[in-house]
């Protein structure tokens, strides 16, 4: 199989460890705002959201301290991944790109190379500074936002990720879910059905047993990545980032649970979810930018533990209208799986994959490919549509050809207006998997998904029949560059 160029490099280049750690970096790139005196009624959330939508992706990440009602240094943190550099830092991965979809290239390649590692259990970590237990649980000790104008609670996440057991094998799962704070000693974790937790706690329910919960609210970014990633069924996301690191992530036994939670985390809740206790949850400002769900009666978890660092950190993703970092996030840790899904399937010559942060995350997937074979494209749209990482919530799947940028959406929609036919070069899928975060959601938690192929006729192209495009050629534009550099130097 014919393979694209890899961009920059496959070796780990991971700099940090830990999030303070990469606070610290973040901080010297350019791109941390600290904000004094927000306060966690609906304040942080609301400046995030105008932050962001000003930043058009070069959005800060956002760290609120001297909370109103809380110690200096009980910190709340925004906006982890709203731009390209700080996903790319995250990741161990060149800083800058020539096109965006170039990271998900460097990342697809990275997965391909790199050995996944088991974590490495220590006795003790920074997490047990401070352990409530019993009489002494108390999650309000920390602050936790209420991050939209119409949410009626306050949420832990979705920067977060809750740990489950698969009660039939040693395998632990990350999700990042959103938690609704009812009182000090009870919180929810709303899971999607289908979602890995969700199968997890299921499973136990069915038993007539309890589910167990480790929910981590401030951690290396690079469990939150992962955390948000569609990785396969039975992969552990400590294995995978120790793989992306080089080595093992350290892990500590969780008091209540007995789950491996990072020795090195800010905040960890334990707790447990009984089958038929279930309380009122919702609404929340969800990622497709839209309130969902109202008030639906969904299973809560009893709050057995409270762990924290010493001026500790809560990390917060509020959605809202896009683009924010869900997008982004979600996006590239998308299209690096939906890549590999298709390389699995022995389908040749994708030279990129693009989930568009305006649609959002996983809503318009566009890929790039070198025509190879009549129904090459149609290939290409349904496996990614049907794979596990283009499956969930998707609605538009778009395939263009190598000399469109499927990253750049006014290349994408040219290529849609020029080279595709309504009649003829859509296919439809009805009955697709959802959620109830869909404003168009269908009863049953269906939706439905169109594909496109907007790639020239293969038959034309094989021809050399299809009209030529005006462009400047390669050549020409290095010479006028070289030529003219202070005209071409905000593109240098």
């Amino acid at each position: 199989m014919a393979r694209p160029e890899r961009v920059g490099t496959t070796q780990s280049t991971v700099s940090y460890h830990g999030l303070r750690d990469w606070l610290d970096q973040v901080e010297k790139l350019g791109e941390l705002q600290k904000v004094n005196g927000a306060h966690w009624d609906r304040e942080m959330g609301a400046i995030t959201q105008m932050l962001t939508e000003t930043g058009k992706g070069k959005a800060p990440a956002i760290l609120f301290d001297d909370v109103p009602g809380y110690p200096k240094g009980y910190r709340t943190l925004y906006g982890q991944f709203s731009t390209i550099k700080r996903v790319a830092l995250t990741l161990g991965l060149p800083l800058e790109y020539e096109h965006k979809a170039d990271i998900v290239k460097a990342y697809h390649h990275r997965m391909e190379d790199m050995k996944l590692l088991k974590p490495k259990t220590v006795k003790t970590g920074p997490i047990f500074d401070n352990v409530l237990e019993g009489d002494k649980v108390d999650v309000l000790k920390l602050p936790v936002p209420i991050h939209h104008q119409q949410d009626t609670h306050r949420y832990v996440g979705t920067a977060d990720m809750c740990i489950t057991k698969d009660p039939d094998a040693e395998w632990y799962n990350f999700g990042a879910y959103r938690c609704e704070v009812y009182d000090e000693k009870t919180i929810g974790c709303q899971i999607t059905e289908g979602k890995h937790g969700r199968i997890h706690r299921d499973k136990y329910f069915e038993r007539g047993q309890s589910a167990k919960f480790a929910i981590v609210c401030g951690q290396d970014p690079l469990l939150y990545l992962l955390s948000a990633s569609p990785l396969p069924s039975g992969v552990s996301e400590y294995d995978f980032a120790g793989g992306i690191r080089g080595e093992p992530v350290e892990v500590v036994k969780g008091p209540f649970t007995g789950f491996p939670i990072p020795a090195d985390a800010e905040i960890v809740i334990e707790g447990e979810a009984v089958p038929g206790q279930v309380r009122p949850e919702g609404p929340f400002g969800e990622w497709m930018g839209y309130y969902s769900d109202d008030v639906v009666p969904r299973p809560y978890l009893d709050v057995k533990t409270v762990m924290y660092r010493n001026d500790p950190i809560l990390t917060c993703a509020p959605q809202h209208k896009p683009v924010d970092e869900t997008g982004l996030l979600k996006g590239i840790a998308g299209a690096a799986e939906i890549w590999k899904a298709l390389e699995a399937c022995g389908l040749p010559e994708i030279l990129g994959v693009w989930n568009h942060e305006g649609a959002p995350a996983t809503r318009f997937t566009a890929i790039q490919i070198r025509q190879r074979y009549p129904g090459h494209a149609r290939n290409v749209l349904h496996v990614a549509a049907n794979c596990m990482a283009g499956a969930y919530n998707g609605k538009w799947t778009v395939v263009v050809d190598d000399d469109v940028d499927c990253s750049d959406m006014d290349q994408v929609l040219w290529a849609m207006g020029t080279r595709f036919d309504p009649m003829t070069d859509i296919d439809l899928i009805q009955k697709a998997w959802s959620s109830g975060r869909d404003p168009m959601f269908l009863p049953g938690n269906f939706n439905n998904r169109i594909l496109i192929d907007a790639c020239i006729p293969y038959n034309r192209k094989l021809k050399g029949e299809f009209p030529k495009v005006v462009e400047v050629p390669n050549d020409v534009r290095a010479q006028l560059k070289a030529k003219f550099p202070q005209v071409f130097k905000s593109q240098v």
